[in-house]
């Protein structure tokens, strides 16, 4: 049965993904004009942004070309402004921007420090875009098409390894503020589904109850470097395979370091060649007033965090499942909660049967142990960075964190409870579910119930996103 489940998630996700690939409007995705700035920068050579002049200042960034900003502006009026559509008069503007040749530098502190990686397939796409003339915009929907095809394409495979976690797996990577991400220019989608993998390496062997192989050490430890490297606080991920006995422990050290020395140092390079401190428009910034403020009110520490939540938490706990656009195209309310109900009953398979000895002794235990601490820690310097660098000094709630940011650190979970039978592999007697009779029968038709729950429910999604999305952009 559980192979019937990257299929399925194969099929809604191109059916969800390229939807909105070609329903929402170009632009329309959150920052969607600095990421395709940041891919456009490869086809000019730039595979790591740089320092340039634009604008009578020093800015990280690169070369742009004139028809992107031509192909966007008949659409910035749509953000952030509920009540306008993108009518056929923009449509019609924004298709007369063709690739001819006009380079200028253009400003990207938000998306220059980012690797090249996850921006390949948009790259790929724009250069053919490029190569056969087409308009900018359709280039733009060649490139959330490539960026789509290329996250499910990991996500099948995440999927397919994932052994007893690709329930809760299956959930996340369907939710529609993921299935939005592959359909847009932005990283952030491969960054989810190569999280996805990495996990499926380790919540592999762990559900078959044996050592990791150095190869899945490996590939793991490959795939969280590469996460590792987006975001400084998702280098913390580089740690997830001490959570799986290995067979070779000497090689998942090596692996483990290896990989958190390629994000961090990715991080230092970034700061040290590219980086500029990022403009907020509305309020000035400065990370060293900010950590003056701290070191001044060391307890400020925990009256941030509780406002930070009392001011942002409905944004969170909806911007997780999806607030689409520019972060202003809401669901349903009623469908928010029932996305979340869906995500946790995702997790109740991997519970049933569970014994008590398994949550603090053996492997999964150290599973849940070393996840547990991983997102903690990563979601507090999330909130942290953030703090220092977006938030005005001395104000008491933290600005700029997005729920979508969490999306990865909830890819981690499924492998806190993959390993909820002590399994013989491990140095423990095969436990924990019922081997025959009526306990065992009703816990079989009890998970498959709760599969088959988490499997039909993204058809929910697409009709509910659909929706929302043509209400919001082009009927009045």
């Amino acid at each position: 049965m559980q192979r019937i489940g990257p299929f399925l998630f194969a099929v809604l996700a191109t059916i969800s993904a390229f939807f909105l690939v070609w329903s929402l409007p170009p632009f329309q995705t959150a920052d969607e004009p600095a990421h395709i700035y940041r891919a456009n920068m490869i086809t000019h050579g730039y595979w790591v942004a740089a320092k340039v002049q634009t604008d009578g200042r020093i800015a990280a960034g690169g070369p742009s070309d004139v028809a992107i900003i031509e192909a966007y502006f008949p659409f910035h009026h749509v953000p952030f402004k509920p009540d306008e559509r993108a009518n056929l008069e923009d449509f019609a503007k924004s298709f007369t921007a063709r690739w001819d040749g006009r380079v200028f530098n253009v400003a990207a502190e938000n998306t220059a420090p980012y690797p090249p990686f996850f921006y390949l397939p948009q790259a790929a796409a724009i250069a053919l875009g490029k190569a056969i003339d087409l308009p900018v915009v359709q280039t733009l929907y060649l490139a959330r098409a490539a960026n789509a095809l290329t996250c499910i394409v990991v996500g099948f495979f995440a999927l397919l390894l994932a052994g007893r976690a690709h329930l809760p797996l299956f959930a996340v990577l369907l939710l529609p503020m993921s299935v939005s991400l592959y359909a847009s220019m932005s990283q952030d989608g491969l960054v989810i589904t190569v999280t996805a993998l990495g996990i499926a390496f380790l919540a592999r062997a762990l559900s078959e109850g044996r050592p990791l192989r150095s190869a899945e050490v490996w590939a793991s430890a490959v795939c969280f470097a590469l996460v590792g490297m987006t975001k400084q606080p998702y280098a913390l991920l580089c740690l997830m395979p001490l959570a799986v006995p290995a067979e070779r422990a000497a090689v998942k050290r090596l692996a483990v370091a290896a990989s958190l020395a390629a994000a961090v140092g990715w991080a230092v390079w970034m700061a040290l060649a590219v980086q500029t401190p990022l403009i907020r428009q509305d309020a000035p910034t400065d990370a060293m007033g900010q950590l003056r403020f701290l070191l001044d009110n060391p307890l400020a520490v925990l009256t941030i965090a509780v406002k930070t939540f009392q001011v942002w938490g409905d944004e969170y706990y909806q911007q997780f499942v999806g607030i689409l656009g520019w972060v202003d195209t809401r669901l349903p309310k009623p469908y928010y909660a029932a996305a979340y109900l869906v995500l946790l009953l995702s997790f109740l398979p991997l519970l049933l049967g569970r014994r008590a000895a398994d949550w603090y002794s053996g492997a999964p235990a150290r599973a849940s142990a070393v996840t547990a601490a991983v997102v903690l820690a990563a979601g507090a310097l999330l909130f942290g960075a953030l703090y220092m660098v977006w938030t005005p000094v001395g104000q008491l709630w933290v600005d700029g964190v997005q729920g979508r940011y969490f999306l990865p650190l909830a890819a981690l979970l499924p492998l806190a409870f993959a390993g909820s039978r002590q399994e013989p592999g491990f140095g423990g007697p095969a436990g924990g579910w019922s081997s025959g009779g009526w306990s065992a029968g009703m816990t079989g038709v009890l998970e498959r119930g709760l599969t088959w729950m988490v499997w039909l429910f993204p058809i929910v999604s697409i009709l509910v996103v659909q929706r929302t999305v043509i209400l919001r952009y082009y009927l009045d």
